[in-house]
């Protein structure tokens, strides 16, 4: 004999799914984009002056590059998706007077353009 031998060790199913699914995400195709749409959600529509209301926005599209939140009292807040396909972002805002506000999204997609979502609130 020769003194070599030949051992078989079986690979672990777990390690050959986790080295196929390393080598699917490394493709080099890219995704089409997604239809532009943007919605915005409230954590309430009343509320007292000086409370926080939540304002859950959620956006796709093909290239995302920012949302923009007017909150219809002369303030907004900006936040930069990178070019993202997807982005939910919450917004906290308390208004400091009474009255009927209307709150505006508006996505901006390097390809689509731009579109927007609003909710009323009210602060009494």
């Amino acid at each position: 004999m020769s003194g070599l031998s030949r051992t078989r060790v079986p690979v672990p199913r777990r390690l050959l799914f986790f080295a196929l699914a390393t080598l699917g995400a490394c493709s080099t195709e890219s995704l089409a984009p997604l239809a532009l749409d943007i919605v915005i959600e409230p954590s309430r529509i009343t509320a007292a002056p000086g409370d926080s209301i939540n304002f859950l926005v959620s956006a796709q599209g093909g290239q995302l590059i920012g949302i923009i939140t007017a909150y219809g009292d002369e303030t907004e807040d900006t936040f930069g998706t990178g070019g993202a396909r997807t982005a939910r972002v919450t917004f906290r805002h308390a208004f400091s007077a009474a009255g009927t506000y209307q709150v505006k999204s508006t996505v901006t997609d390097a390809v689509a353009g731009q579109k927007d979502a609003s909710v009323e609130v009210r602060i009494n």
